[in-house]
């Protein structure tokens, strides 16, 4: 096993015990320290479990201990079922029997108060400076669902759950047990589930590690409240991706209430939530909104495999429900391709009352004509439109609907056929042709939302999970002594910057009006006047700009005017100058910008600039750093892309330079991250093709 995040030893010896103490053990029934012992019983564990109760002699018919220090025999695993309180001297007790891993399903920790937070920081340096690895506190507890080693407070596990080829991590255990249930009455079996809790040791990135490289598991699933270290879950989604396993998750936390006011625009277009959004679509994971998307795209996947493309084939019984079908398609818009006009002509033939196009009403005739549905099916099959075909069925009279049950099971279960959903227009299906598809493992929904969450997210994930990038340059960072704090002198950024390869406009600072006509004529009319402060970070908001000065006369004049506005803006103080800039024509305004999150790492970001920017907020965002085909990539998301290809007839800007900037800058951010907070390009010009780019203003914001 490859050491990702180095705990997968650990980890594994946690799945795999040989025997189990709890610690705690209660005898009634119900009762959460009892559990673990129950399910242990009933799940076909073959190791030994020592439940540890010195009130009790036997429970569930194992023989008690009165502390685990009395157990006659090596103990690999203990769940400590006590009370916060207590927790800690069992942990030492652990430790002095040799124990290596515990789990703690206990509350009362750093979930609670700063109280219980220290405690939970007591018991990590203890456990660490002893070689023992924790699970929780605060969690549900973990399952080997196939050798049923389960160390978990969890009663579902009493209901039945099956194992198979799919790995559960979730850091909510409530959750947890409602999408384990959800699985079950999938079909969907799970073989390892661990609940995080509060990771105090062991994490989820070291679960993640352990699952994506078992043979066995071909998917994950999660349930993240945030990701307490992104680094080792880059690189654990990232081998997912290597291996063909996607990872699927939801990310609670898209609604941001009373979000910091950031001094860059960058910080207000790149909030954490679109932060994580571009972390995972760099890592290639699939994340979803609610628990039935994420099932269905399990469903989906493990039984069809992802769509070659996102384009849908509706064939239904109903015509009512193939427009259905087809306008939901387009409300989410997902594709329902036209079929070529020899496709359509052969369908056409077979069907006496239906007509051969997407999407296609069988129409009544399919209650005597079962084969209708194979035969569509095929045509649709040959159309590489069309990733996805999905039968809308109801039940049907006499035995057509087995019948085409059967004939549509065998064509999806050809080598290389189109992946088949049956969309279940009853709510469910019944008797044998529900075992038919069952048969053929041709999945079953009933909801189309879900099922067009999962083509959609499939096929994204087909396209993108095995996307690398080339390893960019480095830059040097300051010395640590050098390093600037809160917003950065505008001569400093501009130099800091530059050596990085930003292309920068000419430009001089002026500090009286006399240097300032100087500077003007010297740089050659027209210019471009701007105030200078540090305390201005945004200048139009402050009156500070002024553009298209043509004579020395308007130079002077606009000097005046701008030191003005700044007194009234600061309250009486001076700003410190005028910066006297070439003012460049032409060319399409954009914002550059990178953010570094302080728990996410650094990101860059790029979309349209000027006064719209935060209008408009069409943006993409990627980790930093990105190579030149990644950023080539961000300038093709943009929704205003054609500004920069010759819109309507303007000239192409200079795509390459751009390209080449945001890589630059991206490697700026990832190697300034320990002191740059923020920093804004705003607006960079890209010049007509071959002339490059130009920055006009520079904002960079370092750590306070």
């Amino acid at each position: 096993m490859l050491d990702v995040t180095g705990a997968e030893g650990d980890v594994e010896r946690l799945f795999n015990p040989t025997s189990v103490a709890v610690i705690g053990a209660s005898s009634r029934p119900g009762a959460l320290s009892w559990w673990p012992i129950k399910l242990l019983n009933v799940t076909g564990f073959s190791g030994n479990v020592f439940p540890v109760n010195p009130t009790r002699d036997e429970i569930e018919g194992h023989r008690c201990y009165d502390t685990i220090g009395d157990i006659p025999e090596p103990v690999d695993l203990a769940v400590i079922a006590l009370n916060a309180e207590k927790t800690f001297d069992a942990v030492r007790d652990c430790v002095a029997a040799g124990v290596r891993s515990v789990v703690l399903p206990t509350q009362g920790f750093g979930e609670i108060n700063e109280e219980g937070a220290q405690r939970q920081r007591e018991i990590a340096d203890y456990a660490r400076q002893n070689g023992l690895r924790i699970m929780g506190p605060n969690t549900d507890g973990m399952a080997n669902i196939e050798t049923g080693a389960i160390a978990s407070i969890q009663p579902l596990f009493d209901e039945g759950i099956n194992s198979g080829s799919l790995g559960l991590v979730t850091q909510s255990g409530a959750t947890a047990s409602s999408l384990l249930y959800r699985l079950k009455l999938a079909g969907i079996g799970c073989r390892y589930y661990a609940s995080a809790g509060n990771e105090i040791d062991l994490g989820l990135a070291d679960y993640m590690s352990v699952m994506v490289q078992d043979p066995a598991v071909k998917i994950i699933l999660s349930f993240v409240e945030s990701l307490r270290r992104p680094e080792d879950f880059k690189k654990v989604a990232r081998l997912a991706a290597e291996l063909g396993k996607p990872i699927v998750l939801i990310k609670v936390g898209r609604s941001e209430q009373g979000a910091r006011r950031a001094a860059a625009h960058t910080g207000s277009l790149a909030g954490s939530d679109q932060l994580y959004d571009a972390l995972f679509a760099d890592s290639g994971v699939i994340r979803v909104s609610e628990l039935s998307e994420m099932v269905a795209v399990a469903k989906l996947y493990l039984t069809q495999g992802p769509p070659a493309t996102s384009g849908v084939g509706i064939i239904s019984v109903s015509g009512g429900q193939a427009a259905a079908l087809a306008d939901k398609a387009s409300e989410l818009s997902v594709p329902v391709p036209s079929v070529s006009a020899a496709t359509e002509a052969a369908l056409n033939a077979q069907l006496k009352f239906g007509k051969g196009f997407n999407p296609c009403d069988l129409t009544g005739e399919i209650a005597t004509n079962p084969s209708l549905a194979k035969s569509v099916y095929e045509g649709f099959s040959s159309e590489p439109d069309i990733g996805t075909i999905i039968y809308a069925r109801k039940h049907l009279t006499a035995n057509a609907g087995v019948a085409a049950s059967q004939m549509l099971g065998e064509c999806a279960a050809q080598p290389g056929a189109t992946p088949l959903a049956i969309y279940a227009m009853d709510g469910t299906i019944w008797g044998d042709e529900a075992k038919m598809y069952e048969q053929y493992n041709v999945p079953v929904f009933d909801n189309l939302n879900d099922l067009y969450a999962a083509t959609d997210r499939l096929t994204w994930w087909r396209h993108n999970h095995a996307a690398t990038q080339s390893e960019p340059e480095q830059l040097a960072a300051p010395a640590s002594d050098q390093r600037p704090q809160g917003v950065v002198p505008d001569e400093t950024a501009k130099q800091l910057v530059a050596k990085a390869g930003m292309p920068l406009v000419r430009e001089t600072v002026a500090l009286d009006k006399a240097s300032a006509i100087e500077a003007a004529t010297t740089l050659g009319f027209p210019v471009v006047l701007k105030i200078i402060s540090d305390r201005i970070p945004h200048k139009t908001e402050a009156g500070g700009v002024l553009v298209d000065i043509h004579t020395p006369q308007e130079t002077g004049t606009g000097f005046d005017t701008l030191m003005a506005n700044a007194r009234a803006y600061l309250d009486g103080d001076d700003a410190d100058g005028v910066l006297v800039q070439e003012q460049v024509t032409g060319g399409t305004e954009m914002i550059l910008g990178l953010k570094n999150d302080p728990d996410l790492g650094p990101f860059v970001v790029v979309g349209l600039g000027g006064i719209l920017t935060e209008l408009l907020k069409d943006v993409a965002i990627r980790p930093a750093p990105v190579d030149t085909a990644t950023a080539r990539e961000m300038i093709d998301e943009l929704e205003g892309k054609a500004l920069l290809y010759g819109y309507r007839g303007m000239a192409p800007c200079d795509v390459g330079a751009l390209t080449q900037t945001i890589a630059d800058v991206s490697i700026f951010g990832a190697t300034q991250q320990d002191w740059l907070v923020e920093a804004d390009f705003n607006p960079l010009l890209v010049l007509e093709q071959g002339k490059g780019v130009r920055a006009v203003d520079v904002l960079l914001v370092g750590k306070e």
